[in-house]
């Protein structure tokens, strides 16, 4: 039977996000197998969603390539090139695409003649792309922008289903327990921080003086590679934006306090720098040590307090 003009023109766009959601996430929730979870959201929303002819997942291989999952439809190419069509365009630029209509599409990759639009949404867990959702229309024009926004959170619900394939991502109750470990080795970093920073004012001689610089140079060194390699990529994933928005602010505030601290080290590090110019090196330090104090303060009552409560 033909497609009527007025089930033509239905779209997404009428319907029931909500009600589409509360039932994924009740078909998923007390299942930990990820195929099992895959294969029954795909059948779910290929039977609920009006004028789809395929509905299913393409995951990345090591080679990037992208490899059928489970779907709705007629039985579909099993492997798509790294890069090519519409899904690989969804991966490259890891954003959700559109297309009105796939004849216009120059790298269109064609599994079924009949569709003639469609959809893919990226599979973002971690900030790793794992693969896409691929939804098809035998229908020109079929996706609409409340289309997508509907399907991304969708997409969403399932990410955050408790199935994940542990060979390619770290789950989320992990990631949240190693959020606590960078946060707590953060501020024991801290104390040792400013129990150097009280040594360094006591100092009684040059020769103490550079010997703490060079303590604190190590610490410094140990916690921004530990911000910028696991702390702060973790906190820019948070589900929560105030707590995304607090570690790219303090990131960037950081890089330039860690280039600051570098140049004083460097320089009053050198053969008698402290001995030719202690008062120079007095006034210097005294100004980045009221900076740095500040700074870890806030990281302490602010920064990690945020994090803390995303990582509950």
């Amino acid at each position: 039977m033909g497609i009527s003009d007025s089930s033509a023109q239905t779209g997404l766009d009428d319907t029931d996000y909500p009600m589409l959601e509360r039932q994924v996430a009740s078909l998923l929730e007390d299942e930990h197998n990820f195929i099992a979870n895959a294969a029954n959201f795909a059948a779910f929303l290929y039977h609920e969603l009006p004028n789809v002819n395929w509905l299913g997942f393409y995951f990345i291989e090591d080679d990037e390539s992208l490899v059928l999952g489970p779907f709705g439809g007629h039985p579909a190419c099993a492997r798509l090139p790294k890069g090519r069509g519409v899904c690989g365009q969804a991966v490259r630029e890891r954003r959700t695409v559109t297309v009105d209509d796939v004849g216009t599409f120059g790298d269109h990759i064609v599994c079924d003649s009949e569709s003639r639009s469609e959809l893919v949404v990226p599979l973002i867990v971690h900030g790793r792309i794992i693969g896409v959702l691929d939804v098809d229309a035998p229908i020109p024009a079929r996706f609409k922008p409340a289309d997508v926004a509907g399907l991304e959170r969708l997409v969403a619900r399932f990410i955050e289903s408790p199935a994940i394939p542990s060979t390619r991502l770290t789950s989320r109750p992990q990631q949240r327990a190693n959020e606590r470990i960078s946060i707590q080795t953060c501020r024991d970093h801290h104390v040792v921080i400013r129990y150097l920073i009280e040594e360094i004012d006591k100092a009684d001689s040059t020769d103490s003086t550079r010997a703490l610089l060079e303590r604190l140079h190590a610490v410094m060194i140990a916690h921004l590679r530990l911000e910028d390699d696991s702390l702060y990529p973790q906190l820019r994933l948070s589900q929560n934006e105030v707590v995304r928005w607090k570690a790219e602010r303090y990131s960037i505030e950081m890089g330039d306090l860690g280039e600051r601290f570098a140049a004083l080290f460097l320089f009053w590090t050198r053969d008698d720098a402290l001995r030719s110019d202690p008062g120079g090196f007095i006034r210097e330090w005294s100004a980045f040590k009221q900076i740095l104090t500040v700074r870890i303060d806030a990281e302490d009552h602010d920064l990690y307090v945020a994090a803390d409560a995303d990582a509950v």
